[in-house]
């Protein structure tokens, strides 16, 4: 894996964001990872704070890491093709990628050109390793009434969260119970833009909607159906929670998924006092279900030109998301190392069987 392209403050040498990717394009695999929350990137003078209500300015920790370990293993384990990868290296304090260009950048003055062109830059890498994955693997189109066109390809934006008010001076009174090991919730959120309540509460789910949430492309190719896809045996939460054993030194709800066909509805665990300690007095954990990521690079011909909401149309592309735990992330080098190599072995079974073999 090697730099293909980044985008480095003018006259600094800060790289902010990144592009990675196999050297030449024949050597892909069908996979695009993208890490925005992960950056460390804050005491920059040329760019003001993020602010403003509602705005969200802590990073998801680990998760360049995460990403970098899962892109590795892909590598190392396969050896079939090299996965894209683009990193977000700016703190969120400085720039959230995962959102629409106001609350990406609000609040900034002093350097909001900068901000807005990393932003551009994260957006335009995302969509142009997908085009590299198109040009290698094709396209196919769904049977039926309901076929979809879409590319053989996958985004996997990948984040953390901490899910409660616990520290590590005192358990968590709000939100999710934690883990026994490390304050925070023990789950892994699985998000392919679907609501936890109601949508995620209704089965199957291929009855809900044609075309609401991500994998409108793969629901509709033969032998597929969205059910098995979000939470079936051999969905991306199952595939993990069935290789979790691989993983040394985690309790026994880290790092298990939702949904899954394990745990099929977060809206039960999220209003159940086990798990959630608002359930109690009525209330509800929150799920993370994917976010503008997911939404705009579902489709190939993105034009980030017309704000606040880019256009979006063309052929399709398959998104998901991972909201990763801290027992995972901040679990230890062996933890991060072991869990990517779990992901790795869940994402090529997955991939494999919902696109075929690698072409020879």
């Amino acid at each position: 894996m090697v730099s293909l392209a980044n985008y480095t403050a003018p006259g600094t040498t800060d790289m902010l964001i990144e592009l990675r990717g196999p050297a030449n394009s024949s050597d892909a695999l069908d996979l695009v990872i993208a890490a925005p929350h992960g950056g460390g990137l804050e005491n920059l003078s040329y760019i003001d704070d993020r602010s403003g209500n509602g705005i969200v300015t802590s990073k998801d920790s680990y998760t360049i890491e995460v990403s970098e370990l899962l892109a590795q293993r892909l590598i190392d384990t396969y050896c079939v093709g090299v996965p894209y990868l683009i990193i977000n290296h700016l703190h969120r304090r400085k720039l959230d990628a995962n959102r629409d260009l106001e609350e990406a950048t609000a609040g900034i003055v002093i350097g909001k050109a900068v901000a807005t062109e990393a932003w551009n830059k994260f957006h335009t890498y995302i969509n142009h390793a997908q085009v590299l994955v198109w040009d290698k693997f094709g396209t196919s189109t769904g049977t039926g009434s309901k076929g979809v066109t879409g590319v053989k390809g996958l985004l996997f934006d990948v984040h953390g969260y901490i899910g409660n008010n616990g520290s590590s001076d005192a358990s968590a009174t709000e939100g999710w119970k934690d883990d026994v090991n490390i304050h925070g919730a023990p789950f892994t959120q699985w998000g392919y833009r679907l609501s936890d309540n109601p949508t995620l509460t209704s089965c199957p789910l291929d009855n809900v909607c044609d075309t609401c949430g991500s994998f409108t492309h793969a629901r509709s190719l033969p032998n597929q159906s969205y059910e098995c896809l979000v939470r079936g045996p051999n969905s991306m939460g199952s595939r993990v929670n069935a290789l979790l054993s691989n993983v040394a030194g985690i309790s026994d709800l880290c790092g298990l998924g939702t949904p899954s066909y394990e745990y099929p509805s977060p809206y039960a665990l999220a209003t159940d006092a086990t798990y959630c300690n608002d359930a109690a007095s009525g209330g509800e954990c929150h799920y993370y279900s994917g976010g503008f990521d997911l939404q705009i690079h579902e489709r190939m011909d993105v034009n980030l030109a017309n704000l606040p909401e880019p256009t979006l149309s063309g052929y399709h592309f398959n998104t998901m998301q991972a909201e990763l735990p801290r027992c995972i992330r901040f679990g230890g080098d062996t933890i991060r190392a072991e869990f990517a190599g779990v992901l790795a072995q869940a994402t090529m079974g997955f991939l494999r069987d919902l696109n075929g073999p690698m072409p020879s």
